[in-house]
């Protein structure tokens, strides 16, 4: 019998394969807590999670200062990367990628994702 932690990485697992150039990928808390990671040794999971949450978390703050409305996605980038937050359900579903990456077929991966995970949490 599969546990959710084994799905959780699986689906993280055929996100990576089916949208190709994520270098990091993770499951978390609106806290930061893991719940599950694909991070490599060059990634630090704990802070790769922390720092993805609490970025969701002070956008997701200033949408709704500005807008009155919630946030369903974060993205923002550097010169070489992307980091790609959304919203499944409870939880956060984050992927570090590299620039080169084709935005619409992995939003569309990671929307699939989202979909996917919010099924388990259920």
């Amino acid at each position: 019998m599969t546990t959710k932690a084994e799905l959780y990485l699986l689906t993280l697992q055929e996100l990576e394969k089916s949208a190709g150039n994520i270098m990091s990928s993770a499951i978390v808390t609106r806290d930061g807590l893991i719940m599950s990671s694909t991070s490599s040794n060059n990634i630090h999971k704990e802070t790769f999670a922390a720092y993805g949450a609490a970025a969701f978390k002070s956008a997701s703050k200033t949408m709704e200062e500005l807008s009155e409305e919630n946030i369903n996605m974060l993205i923002f980038e550097s010169e070489n990367y992307r980091v790609v937050t959304l919203q499944a359900g409870e939880v956060l579903l984050i992927a570090l990628t590299g620039k080169d990456i084709q935005m619409g077929m992995m939003l569309l991966e990671m929307k699939n994702t989202a979909q996917k995970v919010k099924g388990f949490l259920a």
